[in-house]
C-alpha cells in the first residue's frame, strides 16, 4: 500500500498519547499512508526511553503519523531518518539558527532540544508491516521543566507561530522524505542525516556501560549504529541501546 498522503487527520483535545491512540486505530480500520492525528494535549506522551514529553496545552504541535513503506526491518533506522530530516527541513522554513539532528531521532538548536520523534512498528515475517511515528516540535511553549534541555521556536524568534502552518508543512515534508525512500534512495537520506548530525566530529560525553567517557562521534551507518573514536585511535560502532549520548 504505497498510494497515501491524502491529508486525512483528526484532531482531539487531549489525549493520552496521538502514539498509542493511532496504533489502536490501525489495528480496528484500513488507515491509508499519510493519515495522521494531532491533540492540543497529551497526559502521558513520551520521549525515548520513557521519559515524559513536556507539553502545555495548545502550544506545541503533537502529532503522530501512519505509515506503511513496506520495509525490511534491518532497514528500520531509516524511518527515524525520514522524520528528523522532515522535521529539520520544517523548522528551517521558519527559523534561522542553525538546526541538528540528534542520534537518533532528537532535533537539536543552540545544544537544546526543539523536537523528539518516537516510532512504533509492526513487524511481520522480518517486514515492517506499518508504522507510526510520534513528532513533538515545542512551538509556542516558554517554559519547560528544569531538567530538560529545552528550547522553542517563540523563545528562539520572540513571536508566536500558528500550529496550523507548521503541522502542513512538516505533513508536506513527510511526504517528500518517503518519497525519497520509496525510490530506494537509502543512502541519500543517511547522507542528509549525517550531514545535520549534532557533536558530529566532535569530543562528546557519552555513557557507555554504565561510564562516562569522551568520544569523537564519527558518524551514524544505514542501520542507525553510531561510529566512535576513542582517546586511542580505535573506532567502535554502538546500538541506540548500548551507548547514550549526553552532549
Amino acid at each position: 500500500m504505497n498510494k497515501f498522503f491524502l491529508n486525512k487527520k483528526l484532531h482531539f483535545d487531549s489525549l493520552n498519547s496521538t502514539n498509542e491512540t493511532l496504533a489502536h486505530l490501525s489495528k480496528k480500520i484500513e488507515l491509508q499512508n499519510g493519515f495522521y492525528i494531532t491533540t492540543d494535549y497529551q497526559k502521558s506522551g513520551k520521549c525515548r526511553n520513557n521519559d515524559k514529553w513536556d507539553s502545555n496545552p495548545k502550544e506545541n504541535l503533537l502529532i503522530s503519523i501512519f505509515l506503511n513503506l513496506d520495509l525490511n526491518i534491518e532497514n528500520s533506522f531509516v524511518l527515524n531518518q525520514l522524520a528528523s530530516l522532515a522535521v529539520l527541513d520544517t523548522l528551517n522554513q521558519f527559523l534561522e539558527q542553525k538546526i541538528e539532528i540528534k542520534w537518533p531521532n532528537d532535533v537539536y538548536v543552540d545544544n537544546k532540544k526543539i523536537s523528539g520523534i518516537l516510532i512504533k512498528n509492526i513487524v511481520k515475517g522480518g517486514i515492517i508491516n506499518s508504522s507510526v511515528i510520534g513528532i513533538g516540535i515545542n512551538v509556542n511553549q516558554t517554559n519547560f521543566n528544569k531538567k530538560y534541555i529545552a528550547t522553542s521556536m517563540k523563545l528562539l524568534n520572540k513571536k508566536d507561530f500558528e500550529l496550523n502552518d507548521i503541522e502542513k508543512i512538516l505533513m508536506k515534508n513527510i511526504k517528500k522524505q518517503s518519497m525519497i525512500l520509496l525510490q530506494k534512495k537509502i543512502s541519500l537520506l543517511s547522507s542528509r542525516y549525517n550531514n545535520h548530525l549534532y557533536r558530529k566530529n566532535l569530543d562528546s560525553l557519552f555513557i557507555l556501560n554504565k561510564k562516562r567517557i569522551y568520544a569523537k562521534l564519527i558518524e551514524v551507518n544505514q542501520n542507525g549504529k553510531i561510529k566512535l573514536m576513542f582517546g586511542d585511535g580505535e573506532v567502535n560502532e554502538f546500538s541506540k541501546g548500548e551507548v547514550k549520548l549526553l552532549r
